[in-house]
C-alpha cells in the first residue's frame, strides 16, 4: 500500500514515529517506507522539525501521587498500597465497574509515557489550531490508551471555541453500525457521555466546561447514535486514561 495516497493514515503514522510510539515492526516498516517513498520521508521530517525542541521549552510535568506511587510500587521501591490494604469482598461488589477500572493498578500502566506525549503534543496541536484561526492554542488534558498501554486518543480542550478536539491515533476498524463514544467517568455515580465521536479521525465535541471534575475518560464502541443504555457504554470500553490536568 502506497501511504502517500492516504494523507491522513500517513500524517498519524509520521507524528507516532517523530514521538516514538511506534515500536517494534511498525516502526521497523516506517523506516523501509522512508528510503522507499519521499512522501513518508518527508511528512517524518515535517513531524520531526514540528516536535524538535518542545520538550526543552515546556515546563516539567509532574505526575500525580497516585501514578508516581505506582511507579514506586513497580520499582520495587515500596509495596503497593492496594496489597497492604485488601479491599473487603461487599466493596468490590458495590463498586461499578468504571470505579474498578479507573482505581485499579493497570489503569495507570502507561501514565507517566501519556504525560511525556502531552509534555510533546501541547505546543503541535496548540500550534495547528493556531493556524486555523486566531484563538487560544488547545491544551491536551488527557491520552488515552489501549489495552496494550499505547496511546490511542488524545483530548483536548479548546478554550475559544468551547469545545474539545479529540483526535485518534488509533487503528481500530469500525463497521458501518458501530462508532466511538467518549464518556467521562466521575469518582462516584454513573459514566456521563461527552458525546460520539463516530469513526472520523478527529471532530469536535461541543460543550459548556472541560471535564475537569472526572478523573478520567473512557472510549466505548457503540451502535450508530450512541450507547442505548442510559447507565453506561453497551459495547466494549477499549481506550481509557486518566485527565492529566484541568485546562482551566
Amino acid at each position: 500500500m502506497k501511504l502517500a495516497a492516504h494523507p491522513e493514515l500517513l500524517d498519524r503514522l509520521a507524528a507516532q514515529y517523530a514521538l516514538g510510539v511506534l515500536r517494534g515492526g511498525a516502526r521497523r516498516r516506517m523506516e523501509h517506507l522512508a528510503r522507499e517513498e519521499p512522501a513518508v520521508h518527508a511528512a517524518i521530517l515535517r513531524w520531526q522539525d514540528r516536535l524538535a525542541g518542545v520538550s526543552e521549552l515546556q515546563a516539567t510535568a509532574e505526575p500525580v501521587d497516585k501514578v508516581w506511587c505506582g511507579i514506586e510500587a513497580r520499582l520495587g521501591w515500596k509495596p503497593p498500597v492496594e496489597a497492604l490494604k485488601p479491599a473487603r469482598p461487599a466493596e468490590v461488589a458495590a463498586a461499578g465497574w468504571w470505579q474498578r477500572l479507573w482505581s485499579a493498578p493497570v489503569f495507570w500502566r502507561g501514565a507517566a509515557a501519556a504525560m511525556a506525549v502531552v509534555t510533546v503534543l501541547s505546543i503541535g496541536i496548540g500550534m495547528q489550531v493556531a493556524q486555523q484561526r486566531e484563538a487560544p492554542p488547545a491544551a491536551v488534558i488527557a491520552v488515552l490508551n489501549d489495552d496494550q498501554a499505547q496511546p490511542a486518543m488524545l483530548v483536548s480542550w479548546d478554550a475559544g471555541a468551547r469545545s474539545l478536539i479529540v483526535r485518534r491515533l488509533d487503528h481500530v476498524k469500525l463497521s458501518e453500525q458501530q462508532v466511538l463514544q467518549l464518556w467521562a467517568l466521575p469518582a462516584g455515580g454513573k459514566p456521563r457521555s461527552l458525546g460520539v465521536i463516530g469513526r472520523a479521525p478527529q471532530v469536535r465535541l461541543a460543550m459548556a466546561e472541560p471535564p475537569a471534575a472526572v478523573p478520567a475518560l473512557a472510549v466505548s464502541i457503540e451502535p450508530t447514535g450512541g450507547s442505548p443504555n442510559a447507565d453506561g457504554p453497551s459495547g466494549p470500553v477499549v481506550f481509557k486514561g486518566p485527565v492529566l490536568h484541568s485546562p482551566l
